[in-house]
């Protein structure tokens, strides 16, 4: 073979030689890639965490003042449904769940409810608020009895005086005066000798503290009347 054509068949084998090392090149490139992706863990999406949704203050505030003036509006049926019912079940309910929670949340709001009432519905739930609240809050009941006028007013101290005698019978006596009544009719009187009766030592020392004139020694005629009869028993 001449020399041209050893150096011509060269020539041609040449880019034969190059596109097989490039081929193998990336052959390799590849296998290093796949060797690295196949030893790295794969990534895990993050996690977005919930929304959290806020709520100003002001707004919490007026969400539970709309609920509590709901509420109120809800106890405040209630008790005027029972009040022109026959049905005393449900006047029961009223009073004795009803009527309690709305005293609690807003006073106001039954007194608005009383002085709207007529008739017997109104002496009723009067009598019943007088029951109830003075046991909770006693001055406050005695300014709004003071609001009231003529029969109304005393009807409601009267009561305010018997249901105070069950559990502070000197309380009893105090608002009895305060308000002018228990003594034309001896129910004062009778009061405290049921005190007497009861806790003759108690009621003796209370006495001890009251004014030395007319109206106190009618109570005294009552205390002593227990005395005696205790002193005959034990005789």
């Amino acid at each position: 073979m001449t020399e041209g054509a050893k150096t011509g068949g060269q020539r041609k084998a040449l880019p034969a030689i190059f596109a097989l090392a490039v081929t193998g090149a990336g052959a390799l490139v590849l296998m290093f890639t796949n060797s690295r992706d196949a030893n790295v863990a794969p990534a895990i999406p993050a996690t977005v965490p919930p929304a959290v949704q806020y709520v100003p203050a002001a707004s919490r505030s007026n969400s539970a003042h709309d609920d509590s003036r709901a509420s109120d509006a809800q106890l405040e049926l209630a008790i005027e449904r029972a009040l022109v019912s026959n049905n005393p079940v449900l006047r029961d309910e009223a009073f004795n769940v009803a009527l309690p929670a709305l005293l609690d949340s807003n006073p106001q709001r039954v007194i608005e409810l009383v002085m709207r009432q007529q008739g017997e519905p109104r002496d009723l739930l009067r009598d019943e608020v007088v029951r109830q609240w003075i046991r909770r809050d006693r001055d406050a009941t005695k300014i709004w009895m003071g609001s009231l006028e003529g029969e109304e007013r005393d009807a409601s101290a009267i009561v305010a005086m018997f249901t105070l005698a069950a559990i502070e019978p000197a309380q009893a006596v105090a608002v009895a005066d305060e308000f002018g009544v228990g003594r034309d009719d001896g129910s004062l009187e009778h009061i405290v000798q049921m005190w007497a009766t009861e806790n003759l030592a108690e009621c003796a020392r209370w006495l001890e503290t009251q004014p030395d004139n007319a109206r106190t020694a009618q109570l005294r005629a009552r205390v002593e009347l227990v005395r005696a009869q205790s002193s005959d028993q034990r005789d």
